[in-house]
């Protein structure tokens, strides 16, 4: 066996055996009356983000139109931030399409990539909600969405909430949902999962989700979403 072909088979056995998971969060927080959207890990250093691949930061109220603010949104290389009043912001970020081949990652679509083993699209989205906004509860229209199906306004620090994960507007089952990184369980056939909130300040839950496809471009769209939420006291 030569060492390209090792190698090809390394990549993709570690492509099929890893779960579409979460390897950095991409996540709304609010600072005072401004929002950050950052990328990376949170709690610890933020690390990049593209802003040339946001596509969207909407502000919902719980009165008047929708806004998308993404141009009103400071930009900075590892972060954007966006001084507005909103019981619900959320944002998209299209990653665009991934190959992986024998030497690494490409962001190209398979396509355009001769020696590539697998492909997908990446799509990332991350809310904050206000859980005291009767928006809190809503599905806002998000491709895929994480929305609490619990009252957060009575989950504190220890207790079980249970969140539902849609995808274009959907239940979606099988979907992995995690808090820092640590998977905590799979969304049903209603396409919810029930944890423990952990934090004691600012939750943030993440899910992800990858969904086969056959074209000319990818094999799979990966797609993960973050929701973010101060804890009742």
């Amino acid at each position: 066996m030569t060492s390209r072909l090792a190698a090809m088979l390394l990549a993709l056995a570690l492509c099929l055996s890893s779960a579409p998971a979460l390897a950095h969060d991409f996540w709304l927080e609010r600072q005072a009356w401004a929002f950050l959207l950052r990328y990376g890990h949170r709690g610890a250093e933020a690390l990049p983000l593209d802003a040339a691949k946001m596509r969207s930061l909407t502000c919902r109220k719980d009165k008047g139109a929708t806004e998308n603010l993404l141009r009103a949104a400071q930009v900075s290389p590892t972060q954007l931030s966006l001084t507005a009043s909103c019981p619900v912001l959320s944002a998209f970020l299209d990653g665009g399409f991934y190959s992986l081949t024998p030497d690494g990652e490409q962001n190209l679509p398979k396509n355009k990539v001769p020696d590539a083993v697998k492909s997908w699209r990446s799509k990332q989205f991350a809310k904050w909600i206000d859980i005291h906004s009767p928006l809190a509860a809503q599905a806002q229209g998000d491709e895929f969405e994480i929305v609490p199906v619990s009252d957060l306004t009575k989950a504190k620090t220890g207790d079980k909430a249970t969140f539902r994960v849609l995808l274009g507007g959907k239940p979606v089952s099988g979907a992995v949902l995690a808090i820092g990184h640590k998977a905590l369980g799979e969304t049903d056939d209603h396409g919810e999962v029930r944890v423990k909130m952990r934090a004691s300040d600012v939750e943030s839950v993440a899910v992800s989700y990858r969904r086969a496809i056959q074209s000319a471009e990818v094999d799979s769209e990966v797609f993960e979403a973050s929701l973010t939420f101060e804890v009742a006291k």
